[in-house]
C-alpha cells in the first residue's frame, strides 16, 4: 500500500487526492462486499445483517410518522370543531356534519384537504400492511433459530418474544385500567368521583413505559438476533423478501408524507369559501426534519434490501449452503 501511493505522489497526485480515494475504494470495497469469499457463513451473516438494515428504519421512524400525521383537528363552515380519525374525511367530496341545534349540514371538504386525507388513509394502510409483514416475518425467524437451535444460544429465541410479550403486557394493563375506571362519574363540578381515577390515569402513564420500553429492546433484540443467530437457507430466502417489501412500503409511504406536507400547506394557504371542511395539523411544523429523517430512513432500507437480495443471489446461484 505504501508503494501504491508513493507512485502515486511521484505521478504527481496530491496527497489529498490519494487520501479520498483510498477513503472512497475502502467505503466501496466494504458497503459492496465484491471480493469476499463466497463463503457461506460469511454470507449469510452478510445477509441476516443486511436484511435487519432494510428492515429496523422502519421500525425507528414510523413510530414518529403516526405521531405527527395522527394528532389533527377538523373545522366545518359554522365553526363546528371536530377531532377524530382521518377517515372520517372519507375519499368523498362531502361529508355530513351533526352540529348541535343545527340540522344537518354537508360542507364539501377542498382539493387539498382531500388529498390530504387520501395520503393519510394511504400512509395508514402501507402501516397496517408493513406491520402484518413483519408479524410473519418474526415467526419465520424463530422458525429457524429453533431449527438450527444447536448452533445458537436460547437466549436469541428469548429475544424474539419481546414483541409479542410487550403486546400481551399492554393489552393487559389496558383491560386492568378499564376496571379502574368503571364506577366513575362526573359530579356536581364536572370532576370525576367514586372509582379509582387516579390508579388508572397512573396505569395509563405507565403504559407508555412499557410501549416505549417495549419498542427500543425490540429494535436491539432484533439487531443482536440478526447478527449472532444461524439461519436455514429458507430463512434467510424469506427474510431477504421482507426486507424487500419494508423498503418499498417505507418509499411509498416517504412519497406519499411528501404529498401529504404540501397539501397541508397548500390547505393553510387557500382563502376558504363558505360551506368546506379543513383539516389542521398541530405538528405540521415538524414537517420538514421529519421529511429529512424519513428519507435518510428510507434510503438506508433501500440499501440493506439491495445487500441483502445480492448476497442471498451469490449464496442461491452457488448453492452455498451444501459446502
Amino acid at each position: 500500500m505504501r508503494a501504491v501511493i508513493d507512485d502515486l505522489h511521484h505521478e504527481g497526485r496530491s496527497e489529498s487526492r490519494i487520501a479520498i480515494g483510498l477513503l472512497r475504494d475502502a467505503l466501496r470495497s466494504r458497503f459492496q462486499a465484491r471480493g469476499m469469499p463466497h463463503n457461506f457463513r460469511l454470507l449469510a451473516t452478510r445477509t441476516r445483517t443486511s436484511v435487519a438494515t432494510g428492515t429496523l428504519p422502519w421500525l425507528a421512524i414510523v413510530p414518529f410518522l403516526s405521531y405527527v400525521i395522527g394528532r389533527f383537528t377538523l373545522t366545518s363552515s359554522s365553526g363546528a370543531v371536530e377531532s377524530g380519525y382521518p377517515f372520517q374525511l372519507t375519499l368523498l367530496r362531502t361529508r355530513v356534519v351533526s352540529e348541535p341545534g343545527v340540522h344537518w349540514v354537508h360542507p364539501t371538504i377542498s382539493t387539498s384537504t382531500w388529498i390530504v386525507g387520501g395520503a393519510t388513509m394511504f400512509m395508514d394502510a402501507l402501516f397496517s400492511l408493513t406491520l402484518l409483514v413483519l408479524i410473519v416475518g418474526l415467526g419465520v425467524l424463530r422458525y429457524g433459530i429453533v431449527r438450527e437451535k444447536g448452533q445458537n444460544r436460547r437466549s436469541l429465541y428469548v429475544l424474539t418474544w419481546v414483541p409479542v410479550v410487550v403486546v400481551v403486557v399492554l393489552v393487559a394493563m389496558r383491560v386492568a385500567q378499564g376496571f379502574l375506571s368503571d364506577g366513575s362519574r362526573l359530579g356536581p363540578n364536572d370532576q370525576f368521583i367514586d372509582g379509582h381515577t387516579a390508579l388508572a390515569a397512573l396505569m395509563g402513564n405507565f403504559m407508555w413505559v412499557v410501549a416505549i420500553g417495549g419498542w427500543l429492546l425490540t429494535i436491539v433484540g432484533v439487531a443482536v438476533v440478526a447478527r449472532r443467530a444461524n439461519l436455514p437457507p429458507e430463512t434467510l430466502r424469506f427474510g431477504r423478501t421482507v426486507s424487500v417489501m419494508t423498503s418499498v412500503s417505507l418509499t411509498l409511504t416517504f412519497i406519499a408524507y411528501l404529498v401529504w406536507g404540501v397539501a397541508v400547506a397548500i390547505q393553510n394557504r387557500e382563502s376558504h369559501v363558505a360551506g368546506s371542511i379543513v383539516a389542521t395539523y398541530s405538528l405540521h411544523d415538524v414537517w420538514l426534519p421529519m421529511a429529512f429523517a424519513l428519507g435518510l430512513s428510507c434510503v438506508t432500507s433501500i440499501w440493506g434490501a439491495t445487500v441483502a437480495r445480492r448476497s442471498w443471489r451469490i449464496i442461491y446461484s452457488q448453492r452455498l449452503w451444501d459446502n
